[in-house]
């Protein structure tokens, strides 16, 4: 069966509105099911463009679509995003995070004067099942290791089932099982038809478990098939 294409992107340039792009003339298209990493080095603009396709910096040209669509017509939680500074409420429990991320297919009222739905429960519950922390469903967020907290992210991104994951450094300041875990837990959502596009700061590490690689380089970004323009200083081999 041929996959479908989630994300297709034409001739569009990525920066701040004012201000010089800081991506070129980008050609991308993601498939379903496939996992993509993005490197470069600090600054250049991966995380720009992760907002842009989220919907939260608009291009400065260029077509966008989702699965055929223009960006305005996505329904809120079909992109799911994991940033890089987790924004969870430290104070509150895993199913609150969790359920933050169901929130918006409620309405204002809903959100804020009613009780969840049922159907909004059992996906926070399914959400934090699928990431293994089913038993931590009513633990505070600061009582969580680093990792354990990364995976609440991840469900709050994947409450809704979101056909395309967005994940910033996700695996940044893991140890090395951690991180193993954690890539697993991507493989997983891969094989049940999420795409995902992830930031990652070590290429050989992105070799290893994305289906392709993309590098920024020079106000481009250049698919990767043997070749990996390595940043000076960085230690390859592990994971920080």
């Amino acid at each position: 069966m041929k996959a479908s294409t989630i994300l297709s992107i034409r001739s569009a340039d990525i920066g701040f509105e004012r201000g010089e792009a800081l991506i070129e003339d980008v050609n991308l298209q993601l498939k379903s099911g496939e996992i993509v990493g993005i490197i470069g080095r600090s600054g250049i603009g991966k995380t720009t463009l992760l907002r842009t396709i989220a919907g939260l910096v608009p291009s400065l040209s260029g077509e966008l679509k989702f699965m055929d669509d223009d960006f305005s017509q996505v329904n809120k939680g079909e992109i799911g995003l994991i940033p890089q500074r987790l924004g969870l409420v430290q104070h509150q429990t895993v199913g609150y995070n969790v359920l933050m991320g169901a929130l918006p297919q409620a309405n204002f009222f809903q959100s804020f004067f009613s009780l969840p739905s049922a159907q909004m429960r059992e996906s926070t519950r399914r959400a934090v099942a699928s990431v293994g922390l089913a038993d931590k469903m009513l633990t505070s967020v600061n009582q969580l290791s680093g990792g354990q907290q990364r995976r609440v992210a991840i469900a709050r991104a994947m409450v809704q089932n979101p056909k395309l994951i967005l994940a910033d450094e996700c695996l940044g300041e893991l140890d090395v099982q951690t991180a193993r875990d954690v890539i697993e837990l991507l493989r997983s959502l891969a094989e049940s038809g999420s795409t995902i596009l992830i930031i990652e700061h070590n290429p050989v590490r992105a070799r290893t478990f994305c289906d392709r690689v993309l590098q920024l380089r020079g106000r481009k970004i250049i698919s990767l098939v043997d070749e990996i323009e390595e940043p000076s200083g960085l230690h390859l081999l592990e994971g920080g």
